[in-house]
């Protein structure tokens, strides 16, 4: 059903270009705002990271509704990943689990200065400290495996099914690791302020935020194979089994591109849309200055 329901999806696409989706509030009007950037799946649940506001907020992916929310302090990254939801606490250089149940504090967990993103390699969890420059590796308990040191300022991670990829932003690069080991097997250069990365089955994807484009990498050997213009403030990448999606944080948009970059639609989003997620059937973003989530599951039911 849900293979079925994402190719209908796809092929209304095409249909509905001028389309906006969905969207819903993560706060009652009138309250601060949460700034909401980042996103993670857990199979039922959306969880949306919401740092100004010090908590997790978790959606029931099928219709948008709240299912509770939960105190971290200044959240940035939340994945979830080896059963449990992580969040990294970019204030106190920690990495929480959680129960994806009931959102109890399974552990606390010390990384590096600032984390920024996290990403599994089915085993183990993997953590970009923007702050220290660096990756740290840690198992499902959160023990430390290894550190390896990275260019400026890492913002994004994905995981190839054999290497770990880093997104350096202020050293326009990207790193490839070995999952094994943490051995750097290459460094590629890429636009200015690479922001999201994603992997499509055979290429690695880059967001490059000032350079308003996307560029694909050929992820055995890292080589270019293209960039494609996109809008300014790139700063979220997802694939969908089918095609990419990029969002645009000046724009207020989302641009679904093909494998091979051309552009096959956009649609309007809330304010300042950052990272975006697949759920199997829709895709969900997070609206930082409009502290929301959009989706096309809220947009076309």
């Amino acid at each position: 059903m849900r293979l079925a329901a994402a190719l209908l999806l796809c092929g209304m696409i095409g249909l509905a270009r001028a389309q906006g989706l969905g969207e819903v509030a993560l706060a009652p009007e009138g309250d601060a705002t949460g700034g909401p950037e980042a996103l993670a799946f857990d199979g039922r649940h959306i969880w949306v990271a919401r740092p100004f506001a010090d908590a997790v907020a978790r959606i029931t992916a099928t219709s948008g509704a709240p299912a509770g929310s939960f105190s971290v302090e200044r959240p940035g990254a939340v994945l979830y990943a080896l059963s449990a939801v992580w969040v990294a606490n970019t204030r106190a250089n920690s990495v929480l689990k959680l129960s994806p149940f009931d959102g109890k504090v399974l552990g606390t967990y010390p990384v590096g200065s600032v984390p920024a993103a996290m990403v599994s390699d089915g085993e183990h969890l993997w953590v970009a400290n923007s702050g220290s420059n660096s990756v740290m590796k840690l198992d499902r308990n959160g023990r430390k495996l290894l550190t390896v040191g990275t260019k400026a300022r890492p913002l994004a991670l994905a995981f190839d099914g054999a290497n770990v990829w880093v997104a350096n932003n202020k050293a326009r690069s990207i790193m490839k690791l070995r999952a094994s080991d943490g051995e750097v097997l290459g460094v590629f250069p890429a636009g200015d302020g690479p922001a999201a990365l994603a992997f499509d089955g055979e290429s690695i994807w880059v967001a490059n935020y000032f350079s308003g484009n996307v560029m694909k990498l050929r992820a055995a050997d890292g080589a270019a194979l293209g960039t494609f213009a996109t809008a300014d403030g790139a700063a979220g990448l997802a694939f969908d089994g089918h095609n990419l999606w990029v969002t645009s944080t000046s724009t207020n948009r989302v641009m679904a591109l093909r494998r091979d970059g051309s552009l096959m639609a956009t649609y309007a989003t809330g304010q300042r849309p950052h990272q975006v997620v697949f759920d199997g059937v829709n895709i969900w973003l997070a609206n930082s200055a409009s502290d929301s989530v959009s989706s096309t599951a809220l947009g076309w039911r």
